[in-house]
């Protein structure tokens, strides 16, 4: 990688003093220089202060063709650093009659609306420049191409291919698998992926980084790669991703513009001093708080973390706001597409007070006038608090303004430190994923979709991409082995009725003599329909007078009764059928109940984590001076109300006096009786994904010890684990518990007690192309891929303990979905273990660990269990 540009626009030289420092003049000058003609006019008239310093940094570079990731905060004008120079190269080839038609640049989002977004923020300037130069229609074209693009606007497209293409990972992808588009990529120049710094730590990216590399290899020069992302660490891993590690990336770091306001980041308590925390309270106090936050600004944007309590929030603020209730939106990824697109266009022309949404509208979409952000609980992360606290003052001049509203104690604590954390912009490292196994098999499956691939040629290729850069051949010929059908566990199969036998489908592609390809063209309407590597569990889409509305998740959908009121778009609906995959409902009036999604948990990261322990450590140190210190502490450093320090103060008192404030070097177990046993918290100074790998493990060990079922609650700072029938602990029955030998053994040992590994099978299992999401027209049912978990995975598990799926899935679950690594490394560093004997839960227990849903771990057969109850009932 290349030096990261200074963003004060210093040149390099070999004698520094004798170097003249460039004016901000000569800056903008070069820059401008880079445009000519039409488009430096119109710039120039349409921003009469010049280029942002991101324009002013990224043009040059850019136009002399070097791979650039440009970093730079949100709302300084990333879109045109980006485009404009290539805007203008065409211009110029255009008005040198040299413009030929074909792709040029293709432009990839990880977001189908920030795509569409994008058209409309470059429809503007093209229709500007075309008017300038007097041309009857623009000389560029530009198209955007999703799964919601028409048959017939795929048909213009593949016919007549735009200068600009905007499009997804998936469908690029896609794309790329289709002969009738081999063509077109060779004359490709530039490749723009905007938001880059989302992929990194996902398959969506290794998925990209893959078809990015294949997209190369079929232009006629390696193309241009410019990336933009908001303000993210380490930048040279991102760059990695974007151009893979064989090529030099200019990495751009651009500064906000000169006399920029400053984020504005306030934290509010909801819950006020020797109050219990009643949910109903808290609620309504959070919906008078939101309906003045409206009353003061044009728009805000709330965030609620979950689809469901996004519904919630704007069904209730609508009632609640009578006259105006037209004016509040939902916008979340279970509604229908169209309807999001209407309420990104009516935030964007101001025509909304207010839009909730869950975490959809964090990325780059332009939402113009929204002058606030609201968090309604914690973001989990530095990276997420600004990116959604940019959503707000989306204009060069304007502050960015975010308020955090936090409803108990530990969201107050978890907010205090969040909020520090940002305004430092101390935005947590990237986390590359490496080499996922299932993303090899999709991609192996559309490579073969366009012809015939020698093995070395796919492998070479594939390990070009950044993500695949540690890919071993034996695992990229096990992927291979099994869609040729060539392992012990079949290649595919679906259950073509419930209950009924499985039948395995054909492998996916052959394989003889070190090549391979597709094994009949069925195959490749299987990939058309199932690209991609977003996972979610089955969904039914439900329509209202014939109007698609939104979705639900399959499972909670075949629970409804006919007359059961849901809540969907913010609105009451009442449940009338379920015909196959799609729900039939009516407008309703009164209660209704919120619908239940999976995969909405958000934890705090790791830094954060450790930087709220270390939080607690030094309140407690203040305290012991006395709460007139700690609340002056937290006042004046902080910036807390007096509500809110009394809150806090009252918290750390409590702890203290019931139990002790652990030091971030300090495992602390508490014991608290239950009504047949005890619970063992367990406050450790890291972040949910490290607390259930630890808490796994435990539960693993102590099953194995008492041989009996227990349960696990996992939080952010901790765990508890709850035995029944006698089982106790000592302190030092707990040193063993927590040694670092096998551990991660044991933690997959904890997970196969539960069914987090049979869950997580499934979704790679789908992404490999193992088993269908969407199986030929007519085929799909709800509760189609259940019988993945439950009767798919035991079988492949037993007849190839080491397929590549399997393997996969244990990566993903032990790397990715746990933070092993975090675990481990902190019971290497040696923490020291303090024991608590308590009456009762402690306020920490009772504030952080207990709120969460615990989950059964079975060391028991079903005989075994009932003997051990019925035991227990002769003798009392």
């Amino acid at each position: 990688m290349k030096a990261s540009q200074e963003s004060d626009g210093e040149s390099e030289a070999e004698e520094p003093s004798r170097a003249r420092m460039p004016t901000a003049h000569d800056l903008e000058t070069n820059a401008l220089a880079h445009l000519a003609g039409p488009v430096r006019a119109w710039f120039e008239a349409m921003f009469p202060n010049g280029p942002t310093p991101a324009q002013r940094l990224a043009w040059p570079p850019i136009a002399s063709g070097e791979n650039v990731l440009l970093v730079a905060p949100t709302g300084t004008g990333k879109t045109l650093a980006a485009f404009l120079s290539l805007i203008d190269r065409l211009h110029r080839e255009h008005a040198d009659g040299t413009l030929m038609p074909g792709l040029r640049c293709v432009y990839v989002s990880p977001l189908r609306s920030l795509g569409y977004d994008i058209e409309r923020n470059l429809s503007g300037p093209l229709e500007a420049i075309r008017r300038r130069t007097g041309d009857e229609t623009s000389p560029i074209s530009i198209a955007v191409r999703t799964g919601d693009t028409s048959a017939y606007e795929r048909r213009k497209q593949r016919e007549e291919p735009p200068h600009l293409l905007i499009t997804t990972p998936e469908s690029l992808s896609l794309l790329l698998s289709q002969e009738a588009w081999h063509e077109g990529w060779r004359s490709v120049r530039h490749i723009v992926v905007d938001e880059v710094h989302a992929l990194v730590p996902n398959k969506r990216g290794a998925d990209l980084a893959v078809s990015l590399e294949r997209l190369s290899a079929r232009a006629a020069r390696d193309p241009q790669r410019i990336g933009l992302s908001a303000t993210c660490r380490p930048a040279e891993t991102v760059a990695r991703l974007l151009t893979g590690p064989s090529r030099t990336c200019q990495i751009v770091e651009a500064p906000a513009p000169e006399g920029a306001p400053a984020l504005e980041l306030r934290v509010e308590a909801l819950v006020k001093a020797d109050e219990g925390g009643h949910r109903g309270l808290m609620y309504r106090r959070l919906l008078r708080r939101l309906a003045q936050t409206f009353a003061e600004n044009r728009t805000t944007v709330v965030f609620a973390n979950t689809r469901a309590f996004t519904e919630k929030l704007t069904h209730d603020l609508r009632r609640g706001l009578e006259e105006h209730a037209d004016e509040v939106a939902a916008h979340h990824s279970a509604l229908n597409a169209e309807r999001r697109r209407h309420v990104e266009a009516s935030l964007k022309g101001g025509r909304l007070r207010a839009v909730v949404t869950s975490t959809s509208l964090e990325l780059g979409v332009d939402i113009g006038t929204a002058d606030l952000t609201v968090q309604v609980g914690l973001p989990g992360g530095v990276s997420r608090c600004l990116q959604r606290v940019g959503r707000s003052g989306h204009r060069v001049d304007a502050a960015s303004r975010g308020l955090l509203l936090a409803a108990t104690p530990a969201e107050l604590a978890g907010a205090v430190v969040t909020a520090n954390a940002a305004r430092a912009g101390e935005v947590e490292p990237l986390r590359p994923i490496s080499a996922p196994l299932d993303v090899v098999c999709q991609q192996l499956i559309g490579m073969a979709c366009g012809g015939e691939w020698s093995a070395d040629e796919a492998f070479d290729l594939i390990c070009r991409a950044e993500p695949m850069a540690g890919l071993r051949r034996a695992d990229f010929d096990d992927c291979l082995a099994s869609l040729a059908g060539e392992l012990s566990a079949p290649a595919g199969a679906y259950e073509p009725e419930a209950g009924w036998a499985l039948r395995w489908s054909a492998p996916r592609l052959w394989k003889r003599q070190g090549r391979f390809g597709l094994q009949g063209r069925r195959v490749a309407r299987w990939f058309w329909s199932n690209v991609g590597t977003i996972t979610s569990e089955e969904s039914v889409r439900v329509f209202v007078d014939g109007v698609m509305i939104g979705t639900l998740e399959g499972a909670y959908a075949e629970r409804l009764q006919a007359g059961d009121r849901f809540v969907l778009d913010g609105r009451s609906l009442e449940f009338r059928r379920l015909e196959g995959l799609i729900v039939h409902a009516r407008a309703s009036e009164g209660e209704s109940a919120l619908p239940r999604w999976s995969s909405d948990r958000q934890g705090l990261t790791k830094e954060l984590a450790l930087s709220l322990a270390r939080f607690r450590e030094c309140a407690a140190g203040l305290l012991a001076e006395g709460p007139g210190r700690l609340e002056t502490w937290l006042g004046t450093t902080h910036g807390l109300d007096r509500d809110a320090t009394e809150v806090l103060t009252q918290l750390f008192e409590g702890q203290e006096r019931f139990s002790e404030v652990p030091r971030a070097d300090v495992l602390l177990v508490e014991e608290s009786p239950l009504d047949d046993g005890y619970l063992y918290t367990f406050h450790a100074p890291l972040g949910y994904s490290a607390c259930e790998a630890l808490g796994r493990a435990t539960a693993a060990r102590l099953g194995r010890r008492f041989g009996r079922d227990l349960t696990l609650t996992v939080a952010d700072l901790g765990w508890s684990l709850g035995l029944s029938d006698g089982a106790r602990l000592s302190a030092e029955d707990l040193v063993p518990v927590f040694a670092a030998e096998n551990f991660e053994d044991d933690v997959l040992e904890g997970l196969d007690r539960g069914d987090l590994l049979a869950r997580r099978f499934r979704h790679v299992a789908a992404t490999a192309l193992m088993v269908l999401r969407n199986p030929e027209r007519g085929r799909r049912k709800v509760g189609g891929l259940l019988w993945v978990s439950q009767r798919l995975y035991p079988l492949v598990k037993a007849a190839c303990p080491e397929h590549p799926l399997l393997r996969e899935t244990r990566r993903e679950v032990l790397d990715d979905v746990l933070d092993t690594p975090a675990a481990r490394d902190w019971l290497q560093s040696g923490p020291l273990l303090r024991f608590r004997a308590l009456r009762a839960l402690s306020p920490f227990a009772a504030a952080w660990v207990v709120p969460g849903e615990a989950e059964p771990i079975h060391f028991e057969s079903p005989a075994e269990a009932l003997k051990r109850l019925h035991a227990r009932l002769l003798s009392t």
